[in-house]
């Protein structure tokens, strides 16, 4: 089906969904843009046990190109009433990006209801507290994919998991890694408490250094916003305090390059 206009009620829903949080969460949807994650969107929903649930697919004529010329089968396989083809002046005028490359997909949001009993004994977890910048959740995402982790927990005011570049930095990832949303910090470290789990919070200085810490019974990683990083009570709701030793005049790091040397320490050894 072809869409010229901008006013069609598809593309002012598909605009609504791109650029507004509360309405994402009203309507249990949100939007990925970008072949690429597009392409992994449709291949989750045809082809990998519905990983993804796409509710619509909305792309420029001509956007596949002879590296993806197998696509377009797998594509069809979604009903006609999911497939339409767009004007790229409205790709454009959604995408938020310098280079819109001419396809959005529509899809159910992926993150799970969090209790206690979601969470596996033993298992290996990232909380995220008012993290706010919508590139490092991205990354962190897709890092907690590359090395198996059991989950993400966001908790406070954290970034939405829907932004629009939160979506385009975790590249496929998000469905292949549970994730909850708990605003109660505190709510969040008792569950894991009672599952068993320590909860290690991420500091600058005074934890026990990441290189001797035990990861080997479970861990949840608890790392703070970017600039204030955890508050003093919440650290005070964790069970222990990690660090990262630092070097010449570096005091901290980047909270996705921190996140990721966690990840890589809680997970590399296997246990």
């Amino acid at each position: 089906m072809l869409i010229t206009s901008k006013d069609n009620p598809r593309i002012k829903q598909l605009a609504k969904l791109y650029s507004n949080r509360k309405y994402r969460r009203e309507t249990g949807l949100f939007v990925i843009e970008g072949i690429r994650g597009c392409v992994d969107a449709v291949l989750d929903d045809v082809e990998h046990d519905g990983l993804i649930s796409v509710e619509a697919v909305y792309y420029v004529e001509g956007t596949f190109d002879n590296e993806l010329e197998w696509f377009p089968e797998r594509l069809n396989r979604l009903p006609e009433n999911k497939r339409f083809i767009i004007t790229r002046e409205i790709a454009d005028r959604i995408s938020d990006t310098d280079s819109c490359q001419g396809m959005f997909v529509v899809a159910k949001t992926l993150d799970k209801p969090f209790s206690e009993d979601a969470l596996k004994k033993g298992g290996k977890y990232l909380i995220l507290d008012e993290l706010q910048d919508p590139g490092n959740l991205g990354t962190m995402i897709r890092t907690s994919d590359a090395v198996g982790l059991d989950g993400i927990v966001l908790t406070g005011n954290c970034v939405d998991l829907y932004n629009p570049k939160t979506v385009r930095s975790a590249v496929g990832s998000m469905p292949r890694v549970d994730i909850f949303i708990e605003k109660d910090f505190e709510r969040v470290t008792e569950a894991f408490r009672l599952k068993g789990i320590p909860t290690a919070a991420a500091v600058i200085s005074g934890g026990e250094n990441i290189l001797g810490y035990d990861f080997s019974g479970g861990c949840a990683v608890v790392i703070g916003n970017e600039g204030r990083g955890l508050a003093n009570d919440h650290v005070k709701l964790c069970s222990d305090k990690v660090s990262i030793a630092m070097h010449g005049h570096i005091d901290s790091l980047n909270a996705a390059t921190a996140a990721t040397i966690f990840l890589w320490e809680m997970t590399r050894r296997g246990s």
